[in-house]
């Protein structure tokens, strides 16, 4: 990454010279080149030589990557300024030392962020993040007002104009206006529904009626009327097929059980039941007005006697006409029976079907609940488990920590299989790893070592690179911080001839050094340590092994 960014009243306050000459902006991990001694920021100058020697962008000298180091006192002092927050333009009062920026830059109210939803996308500040999205985001979720369904702010007119189920709409048809938009389906249905310009056929055209064009509902209405006794002949007639069909399996025991026998559907009992009963309606009619006119004709002949008069001839032709009309009510009530016996037997095996589901339906729902048993005693035999291998792994790494770990500030720490560390290194699969955990006391300090065998940042490819790692502790509550004691690391040789040493002092101002707020702290320590040349120069690796000791001074804990 590039040097650190300046806003525009601490870029008028800085010393020139702790500008990147390449990005323009504040050091950053600054370095300095021995040919011309101008400082670089440490991924600037890295780019400048990834191609190889390059001239310094000031002067044009050469620069060698072996002739570039650490500047440690500048990085330093550079830390050490006061700077405004990166969001000073946007409102930010924030003043402070640079080492203590990035962590209000975490919490800093006036980030700029991306709105949570991505067809948004527009930046707020994180301050206002809250009221975009609550009030002017066009993709938040809006209650509709007439469905109560949650939509997109942005749609809700579309919603509104071609989707809400409950919004009054205008029947193109009867131009009526107040008619919901998910009714207007049935509203406009040919067969069902209450449109008055509507065209369909006769209901009665299923099962035989002659009149084939379509009419509307005023017109369908009328012509039910006029041919109530053709509609009920017709249904009749279906009624016969359907006996003769079905025969006399309905009243067998086992015909439910016969799968070679075409049974009506459930559907067409109910069918032929509705239009039953629209006949027996009729029926009725027809038989109130057979008796109107009975009435009128008893009243007629007894209006004749009355006066001695002899009964014109159209009273035997009326007479005939009744016992004509009787005749065929009769018929109808015989044929009537005759369905009524079928509409029982059919509703008698629907309630038989019924209690059968029902039975099914209890079974089910016995099965859903013992599986819903066994599968939380499942979760709570896997949740007790997984409880108990935490325990077991946490017992673990305790008795590890307390068999290898030491308690007196010295780490004698042994690396097996170093060839093949250092070809993981070399080939970028591990390029680092830690030593075990050790402690100033048995309450003090929790610390650890971490080693880079093909070098790290300045020591790339070139250096062994170790750093000291503060560790998170239990005791850490008790201690002094932050930490300030002197670390020195040993490189053994191991015919005891020439030592690879090398210590410093820790930076108090460090976040490296302050109480841990996560397990580790950033590490710190010697990137360039011991040169790989001299590996093969002493016995620092015998046996394919090597040791480093770190000492953790302690006199004045």
């Amino acid at each position: 990454m590039p040097g650190y960014y300046l806003t525009t009243i601490d870029r008028s306050e800085i010393d020139k010279d702790n500008l990147c000459p390449k990005c323009d902006k504040l050091l950053k991990e600054a370095v300095q080149t021995i040919a011309c001694g101008h400082r670089y920021c440490k991924a600037c100058v890295e780019d400048i030589l990834s191609q190889g020697p390059r001239k310094c962008v000031i002067d044009g000298t050469i620069i060698q990557r072996e002739q570039v180091f650490q500047d440690r006192f500048i990085e330093r002092e550079i830390q050490s300024l006061t700077l405004h927050c990166v969001n000073h333009e946007h409102g930010c009062e924030w003043k402070d030392e640079l080492r203590k920026r990035e962590a209000h830059e975490a919490v800093c109210e006036y980030v700029k962020v991306h709105c949570v939803h991505s067809d948004c996308g527009e930046l707020v500040t994180r301050a206002q993040l809250a009221d975009h999205l609550e009030q002017r985001c066009q993709y938040r979720l809006d209650t509709c007002e007439y469905c109560h369904a949650q939509v997109i702010f942005a749609v809700v007119k579309e919603h509104h104009e071609t989707q809400c189920p409950l919004v009054l709409i205008e029947c193109a048809k009867c131009n009526r206006k107040d008619i919901p938009r998910g009714q207007m389906a049935s509203h406009i249905d040919p067969m069902n529904g209450d449109c008055e310009e509507i065209t369909a056929p006769c209901p009665w055209s299923q099962i035989g009626c002659p009149e084939s064009k379509t009419m509307k509902l005023r017109d369908r209405k009328v012509h039910d009327e006029r041919n109530v006794a053709e509609h009920m002949m017709l249904l009749f007639q279906t009624v016969m097929q359907l006996l003769s069909l079905v025969g006399s399996n309905l009243r067998e025991p086992n015909c439910v059980n016969n799968k070679d026998v075409n049974m009506p559907s459930q559907k067409e009992l109910e069918r032929f039941a509705e239009q039953i009963e629209y006949a027996l309606k009729e029926k009725e009619e027809l038989k109130s007005k057979l008796l109107r006119q009975e009435q009128r004709i008893h009243q007629l002949e007894s209006g004749g006697a009355g006066r001695n008069e002899p009964i014109p001839n159209s009273s035997a032709i009326g007479q005939e006409s009744t016992m004509e009309l009787s005749r065929r009510l009769r018929n109808e009530e015989a044929k009537t029976a005759d369905l009524e016996v079928l509409i029982i037997e059919g509703n008698r095996q629907n309630e038989d079907l019924q209690r059968q589901v029902a039975t099914l339906a209890r079974a089910l729902e016995a099965a859903k609940e013992t599986i819903n048993r066994l599968q939380m005693q499942f979760e709570s035999m896997s949740h007790s488990l997984a409880l108990r291998n935490v325990t077991l792994s946490d017992l673990e790494e305790y008795v590890t920590q307390q068999e290898v770990s030491s308690h007196d500030g010295v780490l004698l720490w042994k690396i097996s299989d170093f060839a093949r560390r250092r070809r993981d290194a070399q080939s970028g699969g591990q390029v680092s790893f830690y030593s075990p955990c050790f402690f100033t006391s048995r309450y003090g300090y929790k610390m650890c070592g971490r080693i880079y065998l093909n070098g790290d940042g300045i020591g790339k490819g070139t250096h062994i690179s170790i750093f000291f790692v503060v560790m998170r502790g239990q005791y850490d509550a008790m201690l002094r911080w932050p930490f300030r004691q002197k670390v020195t690391f040993m490189l053994l040789d191991q015919d005891n001839v020439e030592h690879v040493i090398d210590a410093f002092r820790p930076d108090p101002n460090s976040s490296s050094f302050q109480r841990p707020r996560r397990e580790t702290n950033i590490a710190s320590g010697c990137p360039t340590f011991c040169p790989l040349s001299e590996l093969n120069n002493h016995a620092y690796v015998r046996d394919d092994t090597m040791f480093i000791k770190i000492i953790v001074d302690t006199t004045d804990l």
